[in-house]
């Protein structure tokens, strides 16, 4: 990063039409296009530090111009990259924290940006010991991968000691498992406030497991859905 501030630095952004990125989570990535092999270029000789950004929706009209993104996106950092013979990057991106564009700055083929780094709100430590929290999250969880059937990925729970040693982290990583919508994972991803993401995460799970007893009432009872 370019300035000495811990909380405000500039640099690239990557923007992806379908990819919400979370602090404390893995993003595999294979760069291909020039302006994104000489930003990768770049960022390997400098910090190492890259940008993701979701772009909003009718990006197509101008892709190769400068289309409209939003300015919470997260910042991560280069892990394991792979250099082709001809110029492609393979690497993996590693969530570290939030970030709000404040301005576009110019001279490179690629987006450059100034930002400012995000703080969580309601941030807690978590351990071994029992955290009415995190403990709530795992046992809706657990109530909705009961009612899914075998085979399913989400089936195989994760190690949930090895999410995270801060709420912030583990929260982010449980989303991270869930098939948000596009929206939903933006909105997500703006949220502060680890208290009120940890709210809609049981909000979702509720929806689904909602949505789960409705199919099977239905399928139960194949003529109570049409009209007298």
């Amino acid at each position: 990063m370019e300035k000495d501030s811990e909380k405000e630095a500039i640099i690239p952004i990557f923007p992806l039409p379908s990819t919400v990125f979370y602090p404390g989570t893995f993003l595999p990535l294979h760069i291909f296009e020039p302006r994104y092999r000489e930003m990768t270029a770049d960022a390997l000789k400098g910090k190492r530090k890259i940008g993701m950004s979701l772009l909003k929706p009718n990006w197509e009209e101008n892709y190769f111009q400068r289309p409209e993104l939003f300015s919470i996106g997260c910042v991560g950092s280069i892990n394991k990259e792979i250099l082709h013979p001809d110029g492609r990057y393979n690497f993996t991106l590693i969530g570290l924290r939030r970030f709000r564009i404040v301005r576009e700055v110019e001279g490179k083929l690629y987006r450059l940006a100034e930002i400012v780094l995000l703080e969580e709100q309601n941030e807690q430590v978590i351990d071994d010991a029992p955290n009415i929290i995190r403990d709530g999250l795992i046992e809706s969880y657990r109530e909705f991968i009961s009612l899914i059937p075998e085979g399913n990925s989400l089936k195989e729970e994760p190690n949930w000691r090895t999410l995270g040693e801060k709420l912030s982290q583990f929260v982010d990583r449980f989303a991270y498992r869930l098939d948000l919508s596009l929206e939903q994972k933006q909105t997500f991803l703006e949220e502060l406030d680890v208290l009120r993401r940890v709210d809609f995460l049981h909000s979702f799970l509720k929806m689904k497991i909602d949505l789960v007893h409705l199919s099977k009432v239905r399928n139960a009872n194949p003529n109570s859905a049409r009209w007298n």
